[in-house]
């Protein structure tokens, strides 16, 4: 009897497993905890906000800890697992090496994001080096770091905040540097997603890995138009879900409990009405401040 109950939970395991329920919460910006019943994995944590002080260069822009401790503990985010980001400018990479720390996840870093780990010269926070097209394990997910460009940032001819991230970073606002640039194809037994927080679409990068993904979540800011949205990945990989980040305003102090103020020239709601007349059939979900996603069950 006893071997014959066996047999049966191994002939439904993959059953079970593809059952899984996976969500995401968007915590602002890029901001994004991915997970399931037993992996938690934070990409671009971002809560702490540069001030006037930090663009005139007269203060050090760090992580804001207690901040970041406060949030961590309200949304019962003690233990993460693993951290990315998607490049090293402050509104992806400025709260990663402490949440590394408080949670004791391990960040995934290419040698910008590191250096800026290593600034803190805190023992608690657990640095790994990514590796472009290499696949990362964590629990029941796997996380493919992919390479892309970012767009340049030019006011009156000058592009900003571009290259490498220096060795001697010293924690002021325009030392934090590009770096490379990542978007992520992530695979699980209940579905894949792709997470881009670029709003042109790598689509020869992940055509590679796949034609078809059941979950896109995007950045939309500085897009050169609607249609690298309406018809980049959603078009091309035929998603179920798609869901936009980085459409609101990270030069303002945070504050959850107020309504999003969003970044000038958005227009966020206009572009998700376009999604919606293009692709009825898909489920287009604007997120809210930490509320659980179901992505998969």
């Amino acid at each position: 009897m006893f071997k014959i109950l066996i047999l049966i939970s191994c002939a439904f395991l993959p059953l079970s497993q593809a059952l899984a329920k996976v969500e995401v919460r968007w915590f602002t910006v890029a901001s994004l905890v991915l997970e399931d019943e037993e992996t938690k994995i934070f990409f671009d944590p971002m809560f702490t906000r540069a001030g006037i002080q930090h663009w005139l260069n007269i203060s050090d822009l760090r992580s804001d800890e207690t901040l970041v401790a406060s949030v961590i503990k309200e949304h019962k985010l003690e233990k993460v697992n693993a951290l990315f980001a998607s490049h090293s400018h402050y509104d992806h990479v400025i709260d990663a090496p402490i949440v590394s720390k408080l949670t004791g996840a391990t960040f995934y870093v290419d040698g910008s994001s590191e250096i800026v780990a290593k600034a803190y010269k805190d023992p608690k926070i657990k640095t790994e080096r990514i590796e472009s097209l290499k696949p990362i394990k964590i629990g029941k997910f796997t996380i493919t770091p992919i390479l892309r460009t970012h767009a340049h940032i030019r006011s009156l001819g000058i592009t900003y905040l571009y290259g490498p991230v220096r060795e001697d970073f010293d924690f002021g606002f325009y030392d934090y540097r590009m770096g490379e640039t990542w978007f992520y194809y992530v695979e699980h037994p209940s579905g894949n997603i792709l997470l881009d927080q670029g709003s042109e679409p790598f689509l020869n990068s992940i055509h590679s890995f796949t034609n078809k993904v059941d979950v896109v979540i995007q950045g939309v800011a500085n897009r050169p138009d609607d249609e690298a949205i309406v018809n980049g990945y959603t078009g091309a990989l035929k998603p179920s879900i798609f869901i936009p980040t980085h459409f609101d305003n990270f030069v303002f102090g945070f504050n959850p409990k107020s309504e999003v103020s969003y970044l000038p020239g958005v227009k966020i709601h206009e572009l998700l009405e376009k999604m919606k007349k293009a692709h009825p059939d898909k489920k287009i979900i604007f997120p809210k401040y930490a509320e659980k996603i179901e992505l998969f069950k």
